[in-house]
């Protein structure tokens, strides 16, 4: 590679990145729990609404408020709890990937 070239790959950077007008917030101390109360806040604001909507639903079970709440923990839960039966019927022993001792090689 000629000079030339090679001090055309090492410019510095004098510009903020890329993604960082739009992910900048990211890396500020607080922006964690800046995220949380925002999830917070939508999750309410959609809780209060699920109290003024009215639904037409076919099930009559679907039309209590915190039908569709429940309903999705429920299931979550039973996804998640589902992993432990399954784990003991798919999971592998420690060693599983490590070859073999050769039990010749003592001769």
């Amino acid at each position: 590679m000629s000079e030339t070239s090679q001090s055309e790959h090492e410019q510095t950077h004098n510009g903020p990145f890329p993604g960082e007008k739009i992910f900048g917030w990211t890396s500020h101390p607080k922006a964690g729990l800046y995220v949380f109360i925002f999830i917070l806040v939508l999750a309410a604001g959609l809780i209060a609404a699920d109290f003024v909507v009215h639904r037409h639903e076919y099930i009559h079970l679907a039309e209590l408020p915190i039908f569709y709440a429940v309903f999705g923990f429920v299931a979550f839960g039973g996804v998640v709890l589902s992993g432990w039966p399954l784990r003991k019927l798919l999971g592998r022993p420690e060693n599983y990937y490590e070859p073999e001792a050769e039990e010749s090689s003592n001769d």
